[in-house]
């Protein structure tokens, strides 16, 4: 990729220009990006695979070793090699640009041998005091693996991509070096699992994230880092917390419970809903009410779509409307709008209405009551005349099941009859 920018340029320049990583910053790599094994046999007879020292062990799981002093994961095998691999940064500053230095760290082990370590960078990012970047890396290969590199290419410009940018997001080398606009607006320390190219990015681009990190908070700023849409809705409420120096032991859960305030129509520029006492406790108390206010829009819509079809369903079945019989206790009435469909489905908790019954052609649907009670609700077949189905509350059948089918098959002959007519 050539160099088509007054910025890109200058990386070009400078890319030549770095120096090799020191022998102490690979040592701190090995000892801290890695993890440290002790092959032990059966015997017991155990070789730390840091220094190829061997010993008698008897521990279960981890150990020091007792001449580099390293912390070892026992592990039980006959196997006399290993190998592992780890990525890591070292952040520097070369003509007045910001670099982020990503080498990948490959260590062959031999028992009884000290480790062999091959060290190869990978990719580096270029950070401007206006929070521009560009990367040189080398070459990728085609495959399935995030890492197939080109080992034979040059660090060259390259597209940034999410490749780049995983393996960027590793341990940082301390003792690090930065532009004094970063030192300014708060970077020192670590970096707290914050991926450093999108930390020094944000840092010079975004005054938000200057805040957030000059008040100590890197948890919160990692999640706003990794979600910056969340930022862009959260911060005014955001600055309220700053300002009351409120805890956020979630902000996952903070940040949901912000959008369902928002979506109940509550102030979010009021401390007394931004930061409440219990906050698990809030957010399950609004997750509640936002289920119900969901339900009651669900409902809604049905009905508006159900009224588009009342026309539709008086075309079907108006001939059967004002339809009612009795037995002295129970009244038997077909349901003769959408919404008495509805009505007795809510009633009895049952989806008479919510699936449509009232679309169906060669089906009536009766309400079977007792001095104006709800007790089952009956589907009839037009077809077959024969009862398809008679539900009463959450689709149990009542004390009145048995008589409201004869009730019903007695009168068959009055349904037919509006069949005819």
């Amino acid at each position: 990729m050539k160099a088509r920018t007054k910025f890109q340029h200058e990386v070009v320049a400078a890319n030549e220009r770095l120096l090799p990583i020191t022998e102490r910053q690979k040592e701190w790599a090995f000892r801290h990006t890695l993890p440290h094994f002790a092959f032990r046999t059966p015997s017991g007879r155990t070789t730390c695979l840091d220094c190829g020292h061997q010993w008698n062990e008897t521990k279960a799981k981890h150990c020091h070793c007792p001449n580099c002093n390293a912390r070892l994961k026992l592990i039980d095998t006959l196997c006399r090699k290993a190998d592992n691999r780890s990525y890591f940064s070292v952040i520097t500053v070369q003509d007045e640009i910001q670099v982020q230095r990503v080498f990948r760290m490959d260590v062959y082990y031999r028992k009884g041998k000290k480790p062999q370590n091959i060290v190869r960078e990978v990719v580096r990012y270029w950070i401007k005091e206006n929070g521009k970047t560009a990367v040189t890396a080398l070459r990728r290969t085609m495959g399935y693996y995030m890492d197939n590199f080109s080992y034979w290419s040059d660090l060259e410009l390259r597209n940034d991509n999410g490749v780049y940018q995983h393996i960027a997001d590793c341990c940082v080398c301390p003792n690090y070096t930065v532009i004094p606009k970063l030192r300014r607006n708060g970077l020192k320390g670590s970096f707290a699992d914050i991926a450093p190219q999108k930390l020094m990015t944000a840092l010079l681009s975004d005054s938000r994230v200057e805040t957030i990190l000059k008040n100590g908070r890197k948890k919160d700023l990692k999640h706003f880092i990794d979600n910056p849409r969340d930022l862009d809705f959260c911060w005014p409420s955001y600055k309220i917390v700053l300002r009351k120096k409120y805890p956020i032991t979630d902000m996952g859960i903070w940040v949901d419970y912000l959008r369902m305030l928002d979506r109940c129509g509550k102030d979010l520029h009021n401390a007394h809903y931004v930061c409440p006492a219990n906050l698990h406790a809030e957010h399950d108390r609004y997750q509640e009410k936002l289920r119900m206010l969901r339900e009651q829009e669900k409902r809604k819509a049905q009905m508006e779509r159900a009224m588009e079809n009342e026309a539709r369903f008086r075309e079907m079945k108006s001939k059967f409307f004002g339809l009612e019989f009795t037995d002295g206790t129970i009244v038997v009435r077909v349901l003769d709008s959408v919404i008495a469909y509805y009505e007795e489905g809510n009633a009895l908790h049952h989806c008479v209405g919510e699936r449509e019954y009232y679309l169906k052609p060669d089906t009536l649907v009766l309400s079977a009551r007792i001095e104006d009670k709800r007790v089952e609700t009956v589907e009839l077949s037009l077809e077959t005349f024969k009862v398809l189905q008679s539900r009463g509350a959450c689709n149990q059948n009542t004390e009145y099941h048995d008589r409201i089918i004869k009730l019903v098959n007695k009168n068959v002959s009055l349904i037919r009859k509006r069949m005819v007519a």
